[in-house]
């Protein structure tokens, strides 16, 4: 497999790749819908949001560091840390999640004692997938990764709907279907990617002097852009909890359940393209930094119309399509759905665009866009009042993320613009 980055072959194959994940989603979604609950879906929701939250907050900005480094020593080094902090922060999650069975804690309806225990090996996978996606932008070893995500889907829904066929549907299959799945995407990736070397060099027992003397030199990576990458899921885990306190577990998942859907065409088109996008920019940014505007445009630009084309059908018709799709019982997540379809036309441009404030290292401004989006999003579902339905509050959150998407792309658009800072 060829280890040379081609920008248009690979942003195809990228996007080529997510597509048959979205391929597959379509087709088997309508019957997940008839084997599993909302409830298995809201509580799959938290899980995974907690995991993703405890893995991208606890690597202390490493991997990302690691995805920006093109110095092979630097990412030898980058590689070393980032997993010894995924031993460490998979430790401190064994320990959380005993915690919360032991002590005097109520957990929500649903969430067993397998679910909680479950976390550890969640945060473990997630991390060891973030370093490995990041050592393929750094290499730009593109093609490893778009066979690993064709993998990983086909893992994960495969896995999951035999689970919860055969077994129990429940939100454990979910996870040890996701889990799996992310095990296949990490084999895949070190395998196609030629990773064996770096791999084989791998010490993962944690050398604390050796971190800490990583983290110093790549503390702006550690601080404001771990904080700021951190940021939004933890308003999403905020989001998931107000509508649960207010309108319990079955609004989350009919609200998890929506967003996954409509974040589907994010997933094939953003989120897929974002690695390649980045590796571009980054290297406009080292080598030709008068471009660096013009491609972010440019990219901002193709994202917007993409999401349009992708969100009208879902804002007009999403509760004809979600019940034709998936069944009567899922009416109500299609009247989020396109609600929600609005504002997830910006958040098309910002998922593809957000490295660009990685790119140009204007970790403070970026820090105060995500701050005051996140205190704007949670503060405004606070007021919500105590007795509301489900479309009043999604209306609520679509006006809320409507603005800070807007404001997020002012920032980039501005970051853009900057001569490049040369210095970690």
């Amino acid at each position: 497999m060829s280890k040379e980055f081609h920008f248009r072959r690979d942003l195809l194959q990228s996007v080529g790749s997510s597509g048959f994940g979205l391929m597959l989603t379509l087709v088997t979604t309508p019957i997940m819908t008839r084997v599993f609950p909302a409830e298995a879906y809201g509580i799959n929701g938290i899980m995974i949001t907690v995991s993703t939250l405890l893995a991208a907050f606890g690597s202390l900005g490493l991997p990302v560091a690691l995805a920006r480094q093109q110095q092979g020593s630097e990412q030898a080094r980058l590689l070393h840390a980032s997993a010894q902090m995924a031993v460490m922060l998979t430790a401190l999650s064994a320990v959380s999640a005993a915690a919360a069975l032991l002590g005097p804690f109520i957990l929500p309806s649903g969430m067993t004692a397998v679910v909680v225990l479950m976390l550890p090996f969640l945060v473990f996978l997630h991390c060891i997938q973030r370093i490995a996606d990041s050592l393929v932008i750094a290499k730009g070893r593109f093609p490893a990764q778009a066979a690993a995500r064709i993998i990983n889907a086909v893992t994960t829904r495969g896995l999951t709907l035999a689970l919860g066929w055969l077994f129990h549907p429940t939100a454990a299959s979910m996870l040890v279907g996701d889990g799996t799945g992310k095990i296949a995407h990490i084999g895949i990736t070190a395998r196609l990617g030629g990773m064996g070397p770096d791999l084989h060099k791998l010490c993962l027992w944690p050398d604390l002097d050796f971190l800490r003397k990583a983290i110093s030199d790549y503390r702006a990576f550690a601080l404001q852009a771990n904080v700021a990458s951190s940021l939004p899921l933890l308003a999403a885990l905020g989001v998931q909890v107000m509508l649960g306190v207010r309108l319990g577990t079955e609004a989350i998942g009919y609200y998890v359940f929506a967003n996954s859907i409509i974040t589907l065409p994010v997933t094939v088109i953003a989120l897929a393209s974002a690695p390649v996008v980045f590796h571009r920019l980054a290297h406009a940014a080292d080598n030709s930094p008068d471009r660096l505007p013009q491609l972010t445009f440019e990219a901002l630009l193709g994202y917007l119309a993409a999401g349009t084309v992708c969100m009208l059908p879902i804002a007009f018709f999403g509760p004809t399509i979600f019940v034709f799709a998936f069944g009567k019982a899922w009416a109500a997540a299609g009247g989020a759905a396109a609600v929600l379809a609005i504002p997830q036309i910006f958040t098309f441009a910002l998922t593809g665009l957000l490295g660009i404030f990685q790119v140009t290292r204007r970790f403070n401004v970026w820090l105060g866009c995500e701050l005051a989006g996140t205190v704007f999003i949670l503060g405004g579902m606070i007021l919500l009042p105590e007795q509301t339905d489900l479309m009043t509050a999604i209306s609520f959150l679509a006006a809320l993320k409507l603005c800070y998407t807007i404001v997020m792309l002012a920032g980039c658009i501005w970051a853009s613009r900057q001569s490049m800072e040369r210095r970690v």
